[in-house]
């Protein structure tokens, strides 16, 4: 599964995740100009952008909200 799967998977059962260093501030309209910008010379970047997802992260999580998310996450 991509991590787009996984987002949306969450989403449709009220977690919130989030699409971390996404997008990627070098891939803005303002940098398409520039040749290093707009991922191009960023590969490794771009790479992670494209996998990473931050999941539920707060002192008040219960752990039955986190064995729920795992079990989504796994399923």
């Amino acid at each position: 599964y991509s991590r787009d799967d996984v987002h949306k998977l969450l989403g449709e059962n009220g977690i919130i995740a989030r699409k971390y260093f996404y997008p990627l501030t070098n891939c803005f309209g303002c940098y398409k100009d520039y040749e290093f910008f707009g991922g191009k010379g960023t590969p490794n970047a771009v790479y992670v952008a494209e996998r990473i997802l931050t999941l539920p992260l707060y002192a008040d999580l219960d752990l039955n909200d986190v064995d729920r998310i795992c079990d989504l996450i796994l399923s």
